[in-house]
């Protein structure tokens, strides 16, 4: 008897010990995107690293996008992903430089057109579709940030209603906000937020528009958090 509650008691012990394993997360996870996901996508594998089991795959293209199928094929390319890899979560970062001309079929279509948004919104719903396998996994979309120039806001801002809209239709996708903590007044651009000490931190490349390795990092600790809520947050550096 006294042996037995030793046991058990050992067993509750090394369940405290030990850390949270992959089976109470994403195990297999998809991450890909054009330029923004291009120094995220590193930070992301290393967080990610940190929880056991865990089986990453990555793929960056930069200077491409959705609208730009004739440059990079997307749509083959996370069908191959996503049939190679099988992943049950994919995370995708896409679109900053989408707004452009489309070819299709019936021929280009330009975004002050009549018919790109729809045409665009049906690229991200197929994406979704098949990073989604059937509902067998989670997407999660990532918004795109708050812009330093009102031309490029204004179409982050377009790409994001558009993904918004995919989005909504499939329960197996998240469209996941980033400008509550890229920004630190959601809606306007800022190069630094604040720590939680009051210290500014600097979060975006010198262009303004991509991300530096602060904020890659503080993207990939988000995530980390909203898939294993219960492990222990890794250390801001």
């Amino acid at each position: 008897m006294k042996q037995a509650a030793m046991t058990v008691g050992l067993v509750l012990l090394l369940g405290v010990l030990t850390p949270a394993r992959a089976a109470e997360g994403p195990q297999r996870i998809l991450i890909l995107g054009d330029s923004m996901m291009r120094v995220p996508s590193h930070s992301i594998e290393l967080e990610f690293s940190r929880h056991e089991g865990v089986t990453t795959r990555l793929f960056t293209s930069l200077g491409s996008g959705l609208a730009r199928l004739d440059v990079v094929d997307w749509l083959e390319r996370i069908r191959a992903l996503a049939a190679e890899f099988q992943p049950d979560t994919s995370i995708i970062w896409i679109g900053t430089n989408d707004e452009q001309p489309m070819r299709t079929p019936a021929g280009i279509i330009r975004p002050e057109q009549p018919g790109w948004s729809e045409e665009y919104a049906r690229r991200v719903g197929e994406a979704m579709d098949l990073m989604g396998r059937g509902g067998a996994a989670k997407v999660y979309w990532l918004e795109l940030p708050d812009m330093p120039k009102p031309e490029i806001q204004k179409s982050a801002d377009r790409i994001n209603g558009l993904v918004d809209q995919e989005a909504a239709k499939r329960p197996f996708v998240i469209h996941c906000k980033t400008r509550p903590f890229l920004s630190r007044t959601p809606g306007t651009f800022s190069r630094y937020v604040l720590r939680p000490n009051g210290m500014p931190l600097s979060v975006r490349d010198t262009d303004g528009v991509h991300l530096d390795r602060n904020g890659a990092d503080l993207l990939a600790r988000k995530l980390a958090e909203t898939f294993w809520p219960a492990a222990p947050a890794a250390t801001e550096k």
